[in-house]
């Protein structure tokens, strides 16, 4: 088991990256061996006015076809809603509490996934936290967004970390860094991050199946390799 690493999807207060690159891996790369399923928080989100505080949203978003099991790489990840009271980092289950009962993420944090819980190159867990400083929207809420955010694509930005991913720097993408106040839903995936999921699951999922460059494969750019890593001199660049 590795040690903890904590990936946060922050609030958007910095100038736009304009260079354009490729999704990338988390390092070393590593899947799941089958299609986690991850328990949402049943008690939802306080400041959410819609049915159930988010949290069918948030279900729904994360089991959508327009979501990461659209990407091309089959079911790679399925939500329920349940009781997260017995939340514990590293015990094999993936939850999504709505709260922040390991006071990780604060100050611009919006959310936050434990990305550390792996070995061998396999996922044994990924929990994801909520900062409730913020106020939240979805979706299926009466009133509309006013400076909120919405649950569910910060949530499916924080399940594609769960999956494999870390951060682009392609702007537009699920997986870019930071992201302002009504500016999240819906909750659906761009092109950089389908071409991310389906180098880490491979068109068939449910894990493991990484078809790009493996270390030492020649390459000419960070999207062509299983690590998301091409380095070199150019004319000689190779999986790293």
């Amino acid at each position: 088991m590795k040690k903890t690493a904590i990936i946060l999807f922050a609030l958007f207060s910095m100038l736009l990256v304009s260079s354009v690159s490729a999704y990338v891996l988390l390092s070393p790369t590593r899947t799941w061996s089958s299609p986690p399923t991850y328990i949402v928080d049943n008690r939802g989100a306080a400041s959410i006015s819609d049915s159930d505080g988010g949290v069918s949203a948030t279900v729904n978003a994360i089991n959508a076809n327009s979501s990461w099991n659209g990407a091309g790489s089959g079911t790679v990840v399925t939500a329920v809603a349940g009781n997260v009271n017995n939340f514990q980092l590293g015990d094999g289950i993936p939850m999504l509490n709505f709260r922040d009962p390991v006071n990780v993420c604060t100050g611009s944090c919006l959310a936050a996934t434990f990305t550390g819980y792996y070995s061998g190159g396999t996922i044994n867990d990924a929990d994801i936290v909520t900062n409730t400083a913020y106020n939240w929207t979805t979706q299926a809420e009466p009133d509309g967004c006013s400076n909120e955010f919405y649950m569910e694509g910060v949530q499916v930005h924080e399940i594609g970390h769960g999956l494999g991913l870390g951060h682009t720097n392609v702007n537009g993408a699920t997986m870019y860094p930071s992201v302002s106040a009504c500016n999240n839903g819906p909750a659906t995936i761009e092109a950089d991050d389908a071409a991310g999921i389906n180098a880490l699951y491979g068109g068939g999922g449910g894990g493991g199946g990484c078809s790009l460059g493996q270390p030492g494969d020649s390459c000419s750019s960070n999207g062509e390799c299983c690590s998301g890593k091409c380095r070199g001199r150019r004319g000689n660049k190779t999986c790293r």
